[in-house]
């Protein structure tokens, strides 16, 4: 006998979607004690940008916003397995630059030794569906600190966990910094050519320095939109990431929205450290166009320095990917794939990390 997934499914038969365990409960993950990261507002609605203030910004950050990068279910469980029920708006059409998975799938990790560990991944299907189902086994009944990381390109609409009937479900432990360390960027940033949801950059980051997250990044819709600055700088955050310049159509477009963007968050936020970050590149600058960016960031990040700001910061995207063949970190000599979205992790990471240990 296999569990029913009610109304989620409209017709489509694929083996191996479905939880076998018959005694299987499933539980609304907006509900306490489970607790979600990455949204503003979490038990309405898993935009990570509401819509009405998404339409205000531009139609492509209204659809990007949809998509779930970024974010996470945490909790603590002496389950003996954890399962998914998760239902989508639609079916995401295949891109050739993202595996199915890192569109549509889930990764789960656990807590051991104070690092979350990489448990497995939930598979979408390989045809048309709007929903799933899968399941993780553990060896025994210990408290573990789960994640379940969403998927970065899918609109999903609800998601239910499976424990065990008699199972305990607890808080999950706290991150070491609560606060979220906030990105705005590209396709890049929304990690697109990611292995998977956890590998993403934004993502390898909240890991490596125990930090609460939000990802802002928007599939080649990243324009520096006062609209959108003025959204962030509404939240409540410990760094603000600007990585926008690869969506930048033009030098012109950054000279008039890249340091209007800086001043409406600085204006919001006096004391917030604010990295500005040129695009990765894996050709390197090797153009006019590409220095010319650059010195329009470089130029802002030294205005701001000399109006007397000593909470910005700059970190050129060129250094990312030197050593080897530099083609090796993407996929498309754009996209960082899992290799490129580590560098930057680490680089990125690096400077965040002495920011939030201040």
């Amino acid at each position: 006998m296999q569990v029913e997934i009610g109304n989620i499914w409209k017709g489509y038969s694929v083996e191996g979607l479905k939880i076998q365990e018959t005694d299987a409960v499933f539980h609304n993950v907006r509900k306490a004690p489970f607790k979600i990261y990455g949204l503003v507002d979490p038990m309405n609605t898993y935009h990570r940008v509401p819509m009405d203030i998404a339409k205000t910004i531009s139609g492509d950050v209204a659809y990007h916003g949809k998509a779930t990068t970024g974010v996470r279910v945490r909790f603590n469980t002496d389950s003996k397995y954890v399962g998914i029920r998760a239902k989508f708006a639609h079916h995401v059409l295949p891109n050739p630059h993202i595996t199915r998975l890192n569109e549509t799938g889930f990764d789960i990790y656990v807590e051991k030794d104070g690092e979350d560990v990489y448990k497995g991944s939930y598979y979408p299907p390989k045809d048309g569906f709007d929903g799933y189902e899968g399941i993780k086994h553990f060896k025994d009944n210990k408290m573990r600190c789960i994640t379940i990381y969403f998927p970065i390109g899918n609109e999903v609409l609800d998601l239910e966990v499976a424990l065990e009937p008699n199972a305990k479900i607890e808080e999950p432990n706290p991150y070491k910094f609560e606060k979220p360390v906030v990105f705005y960027g590209s396709s890049i940033t929304h990690g697109f050519a990611a292995g998977r949801p956890g590998t993403t950059y934004v993502n390898r980051i909240g890991r490596m320095l125990k930090t609460d997250i939000m990802n802002f990044g928007f599939s080649g819709s990243a324009k520096g939109e006062a609209n959108m600055a003025k959204f962030l700088a509404e939240l409540d955050m410990s760094v603000c990431v600007m990585d926008y310049d690869y969506n930048a159509p033009s030098v012109e477009h950054l000279i008039n929205t890249h340091y209007n963007f800086y001043e409406i968050i600085r204006k919001a936020h006096p004391d917030l450290p604010i990295i500005f970050i040129t695009k990765p590149d894996a050709g390197g600058y090797t153009t006019e166009f590409d220095l010319a960016r650059k010195d329009v960031i470089m130029k802002n990040y030294l205005t701001a320095r000399e109006n007397g700001d000593k909470k910005v910061y700059f970190i050129d995207g060129n250094s990312f990917f030197i050593g080897g063949d530099r083609m090796d970190y993407t996929v498309d000599g754009c996209h960082p794939n899992d290799a490129g979205a580590k560098r930057m992790a680490d680089c990125i990471g690096a400077v965040v990390g002495e920011l939030l240990n201040k």
